[in-house]
């Protein structure tokens, strides 16, 4: 009587290279969503008119990525400035859009954040 050991070898083997699949999917998937790059900053050209006598000033959209309403910060100082939101009533800052500050004094320091970094940094100046 002859036996046959050849099949048991093959069933092993399989077993093996669904094992090695099931191991090897899953880590190269991981390494692949790691290399998705990240968000990009946005990148605006922004002019700042001059302080007026009332203390206004306005930051005028010239060119570049248009912007969020909810991911502008404004601060003045370092302390964040809301007083630009009563009269803007888009849902982006766009090309050719402006933003009016008030109570604005002369020689503060006035920086515009999106997405966490700093877009443009000036000092208001009548």
């Amino acid at each position: 009587m002859v036996q046959k050991e050849s099949a048991v070898s093959a069933v092993i083997g399989e077993v093996l290279m669904i094992a090695l699949v099931l191991i090897l999917v899953p880590i190269v998937t991981i390494s692949l969503l790691n290399q998705l790059p990240e968000d990009r900053v946005p990148t605006v050209t922004i002019k700042m008119g001059s302080l007026s006598q009332s203390g206004e000033l306005h930051l005028y959209h010239k060119g570049g990525d248009w912007i969020k309403r909810e991911q502008i910060l404004i601060t003045c100082n370092g302390v964040e400035n809301r007083s630009w939101e009563s009269g803007f009533t888009n849902l982006t800052f766009d090309l050719g859009d402006n933003l009016t500050l008030s109570g604005i004094s002369q020689d503060t320091r006035i920086t515009f954040v999106a997405r966490n970094a700093v877009i443009f940094s000036g000092v208001a100046r009548s």
